[in-house]
């Protein structure tokens, strides 16, 4: 099967070293492969996006010489789809209708790496007094996979975050739900991104597994921290990137994912870096490794 790899930014900022990275090693894994590289802009969560901020993704990557081989694809351009399934789902008694506040959750249910785990208030319940959730049953059963740098992960969704939501009270549909129907809808085969999303993918399969769709094969990257030893993001106050040096930005991205450059390449251009790279990709220079220590850029 041709490979067909992605990154998915949500705008809800600039992009920043940490997600910059990430795109990378999407790019160069899919290009040793080969394959194609598609650029989706995950906008469904309209409240928190940014005014700008996919026009400003589009920008830097494409300043630091970043080519999709298809036009970009918003999640927005068709938010009945995720209705629909999600209905289906209900009609089939794979999901229900939860009306249970977050106030709510925060008093019976207990807290773990992913929230609160939910405690089936909501399973039988049949009336229902305001707005409501969707969620997917689940079962306790365990789920295993294995991720192509991580390893072989078990996981046990009714003890990790019960029944989990996929469309929210306020109507949009989760990410856990987007993102399945969307990696779907554009063929992707091969899903490269951080480790803070390591959790989440038992949600995902377990969820392909009742949609019937191919489960893709998984890699979760270590992440760039900070000196705190916290996840580069907005809310750590990770800077935006700054596309007037990209050589220099690209060649600490490089070595975050374990490429020591040669010298002679030192002045290249960031195509060029890429193309040099591609070559030498190989993830599992990462192998044993949860987090990267930031650089100053």
């Amino acid at each position: 099967m041709p490979y067909v790899g992605r990154f998915a930014p949500s705008p809800t900022g600039p992009l920043h070293i940490g997600s910059l990275t990430t795109a990378v090693a999407s790019y160069l894994h899919a290009k040793k492969a080969k394959g194609e590289w598609l650029l989706r802009i995950d906008d469904i969560d309209q409240p928190r996006e940014k005014k700008g901020a996919a026009d400003s993704i589009r920008k830097t990557l494409n300043a630091f010489q970043l080519e999709w081989d298809r036009d970009v694809f918003y999640q927005s351009s068709d938010m009945e789809k995720y209705h629909e399934v999600a209905e289906k789902l209900v009609t089939f008694g794979h999901a229900f209708k939860c009306s249970c506040t977050r106030k709510e959750l925060q008093k019976t249910g207990k807290r773990n790496v992913l929230g609160i785990k939910y405690p089936g208030e909501c399973r039988t319940r049949i009336n229902h007094y305001k707005p409501t959730a969707i969620r997917v049953l689940v079962e306790s059963d365990e789920l295993i996979f294995i991720d192509a740098l991580q390893g072989k992960q078990i996981n046990n969704l009714s003890h990790l975050t019960g029944d989990y939501v996929i469309i929210r009270s306020d109507k949009l549909p989760s990410y856990n739900l987007s993102t399945v129907l969307d990696d779907s809808y554009q063929g992707v085969t091969h899903i490269v991104r951080g480790i803070d999303l390591l959790e989440l993918t038992s949600i995902h399969i377990h969820l392909q597994r009742i949609l019937g769709i191919k489960t893709p094969n998984y890699l979760h990257l270590p992440i760039i921290v900070n000196a705190n030893d916290q996840k580069l993001s907005k809310q750590t106050g990770a800077p935006a990137i700054i596309s007037t040096n990209v050589n220099k930005t690209a060649l600490i991205i490089l070595s975050y994912l374990g490429l020591q450059t040669p010298n002679e390449l030192m002045g290249s251009t960031p195509s060029e870096l890429w193309a040099w790279a591609i070559q030498n990709w190989d993830p599992n220079n990462l192998a044993n490794q949860r987090t990267i220590k930031t650089l100053q850029v």
